[in-house]
């Protein structure tokens, strides 16, 4: 690749919050602004890439601004929906509809304007005059693959959506109804194919962060996943649409699928790992090691990550330096409101492989009891959150992440600090999310292996990620019983990356009323009270509120604004 010269890191490692506010798109077309004269060389047209992954990639991150620092885990019920005036509070209370917001943050009509820039960036880039025909190539399938992850997010969230082959002309028309959830899920793994097979394995240092195979393939893997869960592979849909039932679900159940998906998730390990150099960061410290890959920048373990510098900790009221900054969401925003609840406590074990014990509701324990569990628990528990009186375990002696300094004001109550994405960070204010890890890719072979009969690949694929957080392997066969197992892991190992949500809802579990939806908990202190900065005296569990469920929560709802053109069809029960 000829760009060595050029400053900016795609997709935006260097971006700054001071930064001009227009985006690509939004630029006015002029005499000085055109498509014409931005793909006139590379180093003008690297901004449009640039812009393209940043809008791409941030779908559903707290990068616009949005209040909440991951709300989806709040609508799981794993963390508190934080205080009265924050957007996951109607949703949680009164659920989707009722709300306004949709839990994908950025909203349906939001995910159009990016991908209309990855079309533009692919139809022009051959303009490009300082490019070779080899560059231009990738940056095709580069675009080519940020479609089919915007397109994968669409079809877990909102089932079939209207396919855009284009960036589209003022002429045409932009009322494209709804494609059927075959269709989609068929051009989200023909675009992802077709990207792979031009996409590099492994990019220079300088240009850690832009799409590889292994990241095409982790799009792929992750749609055909959900295709063959039971919300998709089923010839029943959760609420009967009619004559549109193929736009939320595939019409039939086909145990083909899961070894579809775990061929799919196979081809995401074996070209990490052979091609790329990605590997499961294992050195026998779980604690260090999930740290490390959940939280240090450009770690071997991630495949695609969401690369937003933000250094700005606080300006004097301007919220808008909030969003992706680690060390004030960490210190003041998470402390103080969106803190761990007892239903997602329950599933982690303690640190040599059983369950904890932990007060039933309405028993008083010590304080001593709960600093002692605490200091139980496993490794992957002690990366991501921080105990009340106790220092983070992820940023040992480090004044910034001590007791005091991330102690808030807020509720009150609640089982510990959120502090995954922080370790090792110090006083670092920014953070990668990572969007792909080589962990889902083991999970989602070993949830496919399973379902489709083959217990000893599934085991070897789980215990990979189970024993690297130091417990003891999993020897379980019987495939209900491994089922919830394995279910149980994507909860704890992907704690706050925007995955449990709809991996609840795309199980169909029996009980999944009583999992996104009623009683939340967590814990009160000294006597039902608040918890204190030091002197806490016992602890309890608490039912603080009561989350709704319904079944058109399935998927998300169209907006109305939307149905009222008269070329959606919204999705059942809205």
């Amino acid at each position: 690749m000829r760009y060595r010269s050029i400053l900016i890191t795609i997709p935006l490692i260097a971006i700054t919050i001071g930064a001009c506010k227009k985006e690509f798109l939004q630029m006015p077309i002029t005499n000085a602004t055109t498509v014409d004269s931005v793909f006139t060389t590379t180093v003008k047209a690297q901004g449009a890439i640039a812009n393209a992954y940043r809008n791409m990639l941030g779908q559903g991150l707290p990068w616009k601004n949005w209040w909440n620092a991951m709300l989806q885990e709040n609508l799981t019920g794993g963390m508190n929906y934080g205080f009265s005036w924050t957007m996951a509070k109607d949703i949680v209370l009164n659920g989707l509809s009722a709300a306004g917001v949709n839990e994908d943050m950025d909203g349906y009509v939001n995910n159009f304007p990016p991908i209309r820039q990855a079309y533009i960036v692919k139809e022009n880039i051959d303009k490009v005059t300082d490019m070779s025909e080899g560059d231009k190539a990738i940056v095709k399938a580069e675009m080519m693959a940020l479609i089919a992850y915007r397109y994968e997010q669409m079809f877990i969230m909102y089932g079939g959506v209207p396919i855009i082959s284009s960036s589209l002309k003022a002429s045409d028309s932009l009322a494209i109804p709804r494609h059927p959830l075959k269709q989609v899920l068929d051009s989200i793994v023909d675009w992802c194919n077709k990207a792979a097979a031009v996409l590099p394995s492994k990019w220079p240092d300088n240009w850690t962060g832009r799409m590889t195979k292994a990241a095409a393939l982790s799009i792929k893997s992750k749609a055909l996943l959900h295709a063959a869960r039971p919300l998709f592979n089923s010839a029943t849909p959760y609420l009967d649409m009619g004559a549109n039932n193929n736009l939320i679900c595939l019409g039939n159940a086909d145990a083909n699928r899961w070894t579809t998906a775990a061929n799919a998730a196979e081809a995401v390990i074996t070209e990490a790992e052979a091609g790329g150099g990605a590997y499961i960061i294992n050195t026998g410290n779980p604690l260090d090691d999930y740290s490390t890959a959940t939280s240090v920048p450009s770690n071997p373990e991630v495949l695609l990550a969401f690369k937003f510098k933000n250094d700005v900790l606080f300006d004097g009221g301007n919220w808008n330096n909030l969003p992706m900054n680690a060390f004030y969401n960490c210190r003041v925003w998470e402390a103080q409101g969106n803190v761990l609840t007892t239903n997602l406590l329950e599933y982690y074990y303690k640190e040599d492989g059983a369950n904890q014990t932990w007060p039933d509701a309405g028993t008083t324990a010590t304080f001593a009891d709960y600093t002692a569990k605490m200091n139980q628990m496993e490794g992957r528990f002690k990366s991501s959150f921080q105990p009340w009186q106790m220092d983070a375990w992820n940023n040992p002696g480090d004044a910034n992440w001590r007791n005091n300094s991330t102690f808030g004001s807020g509720p009150g109550f609640g089982c510990a600090r959120v502090v995954k994405f922080y370790a090792k960070a110090g006083g670092r204010a920014w953070f990668e999310f990572p969007i792909f890890r080589l962990a889902a890719a083991y999970l989602s072979a070993a949830e496919a292996w399973n379902e489709a009969g083959q217990t000893s690949n599934a085991l070897d694929r789980l215990n990979k990620i189970h024993q690297r957080a130091g417990l003891p392997a999993i020897t379980e066969t019987d495939q209900a019983k491994l089922r919830t197992i394995i279910q149980r892991e994507w909860a704890v190992e992907f704690f706050d990356e925007n995955y449990r949500l709809h991996d609840v809802k795309h199980w169909r579990l029996p009980n999944i009323g009583s999992v996104l939806g009623g009683p939340i908990r967590a814990m009160a202190f000294n006597n039902g009270g608040g918890v204190k900065l030091t002197g806490n005296t016992n602890y309890t569990d608490k039912v603080i509120y009561t989350m709704i469920w319904s079944p058109k929560q399935y998927l998300n709802p169209f907006p109305q604004t939307e149905i009222n053109k008269g070329y959606l069809v919204q999705n059942p029960g809205y």
